[in-house]
């Protein structure tokens, strides 16, 4: 078995391991270092991997120029920067939504430059992206960001015959009806819940809310 040690590839910066106002670390996604320089680029970079489509995540990268108010050109390094697998790339800002109006005037100006990026050796790129979105705490909550690491761990852990039985279980549900109403009678709880988990993640059984899930979630099945 062979092991590539994960690296950071196009990050422009890589942020200071500890700091007295956030917190930072980094997760690897798809044997990329992915930076987190705040709690919340954390829980809007775990909501990101979650994804089925996305084969690729940057983080600190890249550099997209902007004309401010004065029509002075400036830098913008975004906080992501995500590959579909269509090969659609997409840049991400990260900021509290409380600052939603100004990031939307700044993402704007970006637009308006048509995604110019700046290079490493200082050379410019036209359409180095084809949108950049802004993420908030609204989309990535504390719930949003256990759930997707229960999920991620759920795939690695998957037992193929008990997902199965799971799955033939839900389907003498009909309506709505609880998470924990799905663990009777079932010989081990633990795998029979990252099995739920999984089919929350196939979409084959929906929760009613984006929150955290247990055992009083709120499920129906996709029909």
């Amino acid at each position: 078995m062979f092991w590539n040690e994960p690296v950071a590839e196009r990050a422009v910066r890589k942020p200071p391991a500890t700091h007295a106002k956030t917190l930072r670390g980094f997760s690897v996604f798809n044997d990329v270092v992915v930076y987190h320089e705040s709690d919340l680029e954390r829980r809007v970079s775990k909501v990101l991997q979650l994804r089925k489509d996305i084969k690729a995540i940057y983080s600190q990268y890249p550099v997209l120029l902007y004309r401010d108010a004065d029509g002075v050109m400036r830098e913008h390094v975004c906080d992501f920067c995500v590959v579909f697998d269509n090969d659609e790339t997409v840049a991400i800002a990260v900021k509290h939504a409380r600052k939603s109006d100004v990031m939307a005037d700044l993402l704007k100006r970006i637009k308006a430059e048509g995604f110019l990026r700046k290079n490493r050796n200082g050379s410019t790129t036209p359409g180095a992206v084809h949108d950049i979105h802004l993420m908030t705490e609204r989309e990535a909550t504390y719930g949003a960001y256990e759930n997707a690491e229960r999920i991620m761990r759920a795939r690695r852990m998957r037992i193929d015959a008990e997902y199965d039985r799971a799955y033939e279980d839900v389907q003498k549900f009909h309506g709505r009806f609880r998470f924990g109403e799905l663990l009777r009678g079932c010989e081990d709880r633990a795998k029979r819940r990252t099995a739920i988990l999984l089919l929350i993640d196939d979409r084959v059984v929906l929760t009613e809310t984006p929150a955290r899930i247990d055992d009083l979630t709120m499920l129906t099945v996709r029909r």
